[in-house]
């Protein structure tokens, strides 16, 4: 008699059981930002559109996110006043090579205008909303020197290689170090199925995020520490590169000579803002999805919209992945490889 009780009361629970449905209120519509400026070069900001989380994924979401109509201006302040402007635009040149309405100004852009120590107003007006940030371009802390270095991970791959580095951080509190990196050149077997290899450059599209994070820990010391190669799909950087090797091919009777790869090293100091954005930006890129993740939401700078607006003092280094190669010398970069 007790199993029917307990089967009576089974079946009165699943024939109460009721579905529910939420009804979420729509995200409002918010401008989001993401924005540079350095050294040398004119500032530039990619800006789009945020979604609701439960928004659809399409074919159409890319082409409508983007937002291509704004006024955009960037001051220079120095000491609370405004000393100089520059207004920027949509530049067809980038579009068309990279797809993407970058706003900036090359025409007008003197490279005295972007400069260490200085802070930069910006200001959107966009759907008839003033949106708003402020940045610094802190001094920049060179690198002592870079060098090559074999993995010992990759024992049956000895072409693999690391990219490491010698760096004294200056004896103060609040030089927050941000890393990107940018293959120039690496070469890829394009006919993996033809019995003669085929190896062309497919450099990478853009800078990529290896780190950010403060120098609370490492101030005012002297460290050797190495830059992993980041992933263009994200998660945690943890890639090899190539050094000079030779490919066998016809059964072994063959062999062609494969060029090194070419990486551009981005080593840059951030203002505290920008650095706590680039840091949530690490830490949710290097979660792997891994649902135990403590979420966190990104900081942001923008008044009246989303995103980030920071200034970088770089460094940058053009470093051929040789064996044994040391690297102390900067590089000035192309205006395009620094996207």
């Amino acid at each position: 008699m007790k199993n029917y009780y307990i089967l009576f009361l089974l079946l009165g629970l699943l024939s109460c059981r009721e579905e529910i449905f939420l009804e979420l209120d729509a995200a409002d519509e918010k401008l989001v930002v993401e924005g540079h400026i350095e050294p040398g070069f004119p500032p530039y900001l990619i800006l789009s559109k945020n979604q609701g989380y439960f928004d659809p994924l399409d074919s159409n979401t890319f082409s409508n996110i983007f937002v291509s109509e704004a006024d955009v201006v960037v001051y220079k302040i120095e000491n609370n006043i405004e000393i100089d402007s520059l207004n920027l635009t949509i530049n067809q040149e980038i579009l068309d090579i990279f797809g993407l309405p970058i706003f900036t100004n090359f025409l007008e852009f003197n490279p005295s205008f972007s400069e260490e120590g200085f802070r930069y107003n910006l200001k959107i007006n966009w759907n008839n909303k003033i949106i708003t940030s402020t940045t610094t371009i802190p001094h920049s802390a060179p690198l002592e020197s870079i060098f090559i270095k074999d993995t010992t991970i990759d024992v049956d791959k000895p072409w693999k290689c690391e990219i490491s580095a010698v760096y004294t951080d200056p004896d103060t509190i609040g030089n927050n170090i941000l890393i990107r990196s940018k293959r120039l050149e690496t070469y890829v077997d394009v006919d993996s199925n033809s019995s003669i290899p085929n190896f062309i450059n497919q450099p990478d599209p853009n800078m990529l995020l290896v780190d950010c994070g403060p120098d609370v820990l490492i101030n005012g010391s002297t460290f050797e520490t190495f830059f992993p190669r980041p992933k263009p799909e994200g998660g945690f950087p943890n890639g090899k590169y190539n050094t000079l090797r030779y490919k066998k091919f016809n059964g072994g009777m063959d062999s062609i000579l494969i060029k090194e790869d070419i990486v551009l090293i981005k080593f840059c100091q951030v203002d505290n803002a920008s650095m706590k954005f680039w840091r949530g930006v690490v830490r949710n890129a290097t979660s792997g999805g891994n649902p135990f993740a403590e979420p966190a939401n990104l900081t942001t700078n923008i008044i009246g919209g989303l995103g980030v607006w920071s200034g970088y003092g770089t460094k940058y280094y053009k470093v051929p992945v040789i064996k044994d190669t040391i690297i102390y010398d900067e590089y000035l970069p192309e205006i395009l490889d620094i996207f």
